[in-house]
């Protein structure tokens, strides 16, 4: 399908493919992009996903057709933004979105690749790019909703669209609801302070004392918020400001 904003003229060719089980869409991806096919606005929409990870190590649990797996490939031309760093800032906010319209409230982003309503995790986000030598040659943005499951492990901190709602919904619509938002921001958030700032506002455990790391190390402090240099402002508990890269930075919950 192709997916036209007429007020910002932006057409994306979304083509769809469905597949029953696999180890994961971001995989299917990479087995494709390997292939050299043509991938520019390819979404892969996995019903039984079986290997699905999140970030580092992290497992992605999912049921059988209870909930949205898909990934997304955009050509490294078509991810013009000051760094990746914005597609993932997007993204976040562009599932933020799809929960809210579907009357998921108390959403907050917990950096890097987390959405939680109410402090569960209702949806994980997964971006790997693929480089040649220094040059993007695209990015796969992987993504998880929960939707219709009801049941998680005990160990999870998890839920779901239905157990917030008590409603059923239609995975394929949130999918196209997705898609038409998610185009509409590629264009919208051009403007890096917008950006910036949408997502100053939805930033998890913002102007809290919380634990977070830095390259691995945990430290306890204040998150300010994202400056306009990409970097995380942060007051740690003994006053000290510091300024680390958001690609550095982990929230931990």
């Amino acid at each position: 399908m192709i997916l036209v904003n007429t007020n910002y003229k932006i057409v994306i060719p979304f083509k769809i493919i469905k597949i029953n089980a696999i180890d994961s869409s971001n995989n299917e991806i990479k087995r494709l992009y390997h292939n050299k096919s043509h991938l520019n606005g390819l979404v892969v929409w996995v019903k039984n996903q079986t290997g699905g990870r999140g970030q580092g190590s992290k497992k992605w649990v999912s049921h059988p057709n209870k909930n949205l797996t898909f990934s997304i490939f955009l050509n490294g031309e078509n991810v013009s933004f000051s760094s990746h760093i914005c597609l993932n800032l997007i993204t976040s906010l562009s599932v933020r979105k799809v929960l809210m319209n579907n009357g998921i409230k108390d959403l907050y982003i917990k950096w890097p690749n987390d959405i939680l309503s109410v402090n569960k995790k209702i949806s994980g986000i997964l971006i790997e790019n693929l480089y040649k030598g220094k040059r993007l040659m695209g990015s796969i943005v992987g993504i998880g909703i929960n939707i219709n499951q009801i049941a998680f492990p005990k160990d999870f901190s998890a839920s779901s669209m239905k157990i917030i709602t008590g409603k059923e919904f239609s995975l394929k619509k949130i999918l196209h609801d997705f898609l038409d938002i998610f185009n509409f921001n590629l264009l919208f958030y051009s403007d890096f302070n917008l950006l910036k700032k949408d997502f100053n506002k939805t930033l998890f455990r913002k102007n809290e004392i919380t634990e977070y790391q830095i390259n691995g190390n945990v430290k306890k402090g204040k998150i300010i918020g994202l400056d306009d240099h990409e970097r995380f402002q942060i007051l740690s508990l003994s006053g000290l400001k510091e300024t680390p890269r958001i690609t550095d930075v982990k929230i931990i919950y």
